[in-house]
């Protein structure tokens, strides 16, 4: 059996596909910043210049979307501690680990003061359907494993 070379066509696409994805959750902020974090989806929707649909195509629903934005969450907060940490000393040694912890707490607490929406929007996750457990779980366990993995590496 021969691998595959991937089409070009579907490289393009692909990469397509991504950058509409970025778009899409850069209005979805701008929608929550503007409108609070109990937005809509056609509040979003008209943020983003498009349709709910468009929407949908490209994140299933609203929990793809939800996900999507509590990603880029996830990703600035840990983009925070770890450069806030770089220059701390080593993850391992205890100032190191304090570094770490400090700098996690000050990233979160930043997002809360400069972004209150945004944080309101992913603790309360109005866009999802109510179910048992807490929408927040996964972005916080994300946070907690990758501090966790940031201090075992010294």
């Amino acid at each position: 059996m021969t691998p595959t070379t991937p089409d070009g066509r579907s490289l393009r696409w692909e990469k397509h596909r991504e950058q509409r994805r970025k778009e899409l959750v850069d209005a979805t902020m701008r929608a929550i910043r503007s409108h609070g974090a109990t937005v809509g989806m056609d509040e979003i929707a008209v943020e983003a210049a498009t349709s709910k649909t468009v929407f949908y195509r490209h994140f299933t629903d609203r929990a793809g979307l939800y996900a999507a934005v509590a990603d880029r969450v996830d990703r600035t907060i840990m983009r925070d501690v770890t450069s806030a940490t770089e220059d701390g000393g080593s993850a391992g040694s205890p100032a190191g680990g304090r570094a770490v912890i400090a700098a996690a707490i000050d990233a979160y607490l930043r997002l809360v003061e400069n972004e209150p929406e945004i944080y309101r929007f992913i603790m309360a996750a109005p866009i999802l359907e109510r179910s048992s457990g807490d929408p927040s779980g996964p972005v916080t366990r994300h946070i907690a494993e990758q501090i966790s993995a940031l201090l075992d590496t010294g």
